[in-house]
């Protein structure tokens, strides 16, 4: 979900943040990009109901804030930096939200505290974003996913829904325990909650797809990253367009909406804004219309939030 665009060139050494930036905003149409930028209360951008809810086709995410760029440690250190500040936490869900986002995935294990504290602050401020959680906590292990839970529904609000984290589904897919997934999903179906279902792999929606199971959405990772199945591969960072192309693929089949992830490929697709628009048209035209996608945003040296949104109303209004 990390959106390291000052780190984050190709597949190649990174590049400068001075170089990155004068690319950034070099080429074609970048002026009136940059003009688009200047918004500040904006309406919602296009929705999609699910359930009761109308939620916005982009949604923010946590893992910059957590210091996850899927990419350099240093990259890692400079994000839990950055977000040590807990009012840039809150700023960053504040700008989304005037800007036309009207909701956010956000997770947090025991340890993560300051992420649960930025969430309370950004409501008890007056913010209105619809919040879908990530949980954690394995489905076997009973008394864990009872505090987890419960923890998540003393939230004021709480959440709208909540996914089983793709790390856990992935894990017991490989070990050929899938099905105690569907402890976690009757979990969430009875606390009256929007029930998702993560994965890095395609292999594992289209198990749960063809068995029927009981959920509202799917989480799907554009990539495998670090959660693939293949043995040979295990613990490598792969942004390959064939995964890409493979989940997008399930993402049309599959009965339920989905939230599509990595769709910046972690930065990769981050060398211009050209290469970003590339990206997201290339996700938006590629999954369903009840579909939306996750960005993970940090605003340290760019407003982001700004240019996702921007290229976003410039992709579904078309």
């Amino acid at each position: 979900m990390a959106n390291a665009r000052e780190h984050g060139a190709m597949d190649t050494a990174p590049i400068s943040r001075r170089a990155f930036a004068a690319a950034t905003f070099a080429g074609l149409g970048s002026a009136v990009l940059a003009s688009e930028l200047q918004i500040d209360q904006a309406p919602l951008l296009p929705t999609v109901r699910w359930g009761q809810y109308d939620i916005t086709r982009i949604l923010v995410g946590h893992n910059p804030i957590k210091g996850m760029s899927h990419q350099t440690a240093e990259l890692n250190r400079e994000m839990r930096d950055y977000f040590a500040d807990p009012a840039r936490g809150v700023s960053l869900l504040q700008r989304c939200q005037s800007l036309g986002i009207n909701a956010c995935q956000v997770g947090f294990r025991p340890n993560e505290t300051y992420v649960e504290d930025m969430l309370r602050a950004h409501y008890a401020a007056g913010g209105r974003l619809h919040w879908i959680a990530t949980f954690y906590s394995q489905p076997d292990d009973r008394e864990s996913s009872r505090r987890e839970l419960a923890r998540l529904l003393t939230m004021q609000p709480p959440p709208i829904g909540v996914q089983q984290v793709g790390n856990t589904s992935d894990a017991l897919f490989k070990r050929g325990r899938i099905d105690l997934s569907l402890e976690n999903l009757k979990r969430f179906r009875d606390a009256g909650l929007l029930v998702g279902f993560g994965t890095h792999n395609h292999e594992v929606i289209d198990y749960a797809e063809n068995r029927g199971w009981d959920v509202d959405f799917y989480q799907c990772c554009f990539y495998r990253s670090l959660f693939g199945l293949d043995p040979a591969k295990a613990g490598r960072e792969m942004y390959e367009a064939e995964d890409r192309n493979a989940m997008t693929r399930t993402m049309r089949q599959v009965s339920k909406p989905c939230i599509g992830f990595k769709v910046l490929a972690a930065g990769r697709h981050c060398g211009s804004i050209q290469d970003i628009e590339t990206a997201l048209r290339h996700a938006f035209q590629h999954i369903k219309p009840t579909d939306v996608i996750l960005l993970g945003m940090w605003q340290k040296y760019r407003d982001q939030v700004s240019e996702n949104v921007t290229l976003a109303r410039r992709i579904l209004n078309a």
